[in-house]
């Protein structure tokens, strides 16, 4: 059996980080589909509740920013809630990309949490949140060139290299979601235990869409120091 584990450095480091999400499965992911209308509104409602409020002193972003500096991200490097967030205050939503993206986006944007996906047929073996010892493959979605993680640096991991750099920051080109994809882990994540709360919501909110919108069968699970590891499909 495959497993999604994180490490138990994470817990050393944040004691009360938080990461849940859901194992997809028998997702019909070409599905007829334009999210563009809903992720406009999702943009307008981050917006609204962000205010006018500086980046740097927001409790949804500075938590993150500390996390990051505290795992030794490079500098300028920003979790993707911040960036997903900066464009929805600038008015320039991110396109309809595919039905999960677009639900994952829209979930992130609504309960500003950090929020992604990859495509379980695309992972090799086990899954693992961990620090990267530097010298993984990585080539970031869209990108051209390979940039592996720093050493130490917080990443989730397979057996071929890194799938998303810096916890949340970027996600590899090697495990994105298509219209082909079938199943998938969902993972959204929270460092503060005030906001666990609407982080189940959060959970609950995507988890109805993707089972009512995609045809889904689908698997919550909740992560903490307590409890790292879920099965996964093989």
């Amino acid at each position: 059996m495959r497993k999604f584990v994180i490490d138990k450095k994470i817990f050393i480091l944040f004691p009360q980080a938080r990461v849940c999400g859901l194992i997809i499965e028998d997702m019909d992911n070409a599905v007829p589909w334009d999210g563009s209308e809903a992720l406009k509104r999702a943009c307008r409602e981050a917006a609204s509740r962000l205010g006018g409020e500086p980046f740097g002193k927001s409790p949804y972003f500075v938590p993150w920013r500390e996390a990051y500096r505290a795992f030794g991200a490079p500098k300028g490097y920003r979790s993707s809630i911040e960036g997903l967030a900066k464009r929805a205050v600038k008015d320039s939503c991110p396109p309809s990309i595919n039905p999960l993206v677009d639900l994952y986006n829209i979930t992130s944007l609504k309960f500003l949490f950090p929020c992604g996906a990859e495509d379980l047929d695309a992972v090799v073996g086990d899954i693992r949140l961990a620090a990267a010892a530097g010298d993984e493959p990585f080539l970031p979605l869209g990108a051209e060139e390979e940039e592996p993680p720093r050493e130490g640096e917080f990443a989730y991991m397979d057996d071929a290299g890194a799938i998303c750099r810096c916890w949340n920051w970027r996600e590899a080109d090697r495990t994105k979601l298509t219209p082909e994809t079938k199943r998938a882990l969902l993972c959204m994540e929270n460092l503060v235990p005030e906001r666990d709360e609407e982080l189940r919501r959060a959970l609950g909110f995507i988890d109805e869409a993707v089972r009512e919108n995609l045809s889904a069968r689908t698997t919550p699970f909740w992560l903490d120091s307590g409890s790292r590891k879920v099965d996964l499909p093989e």
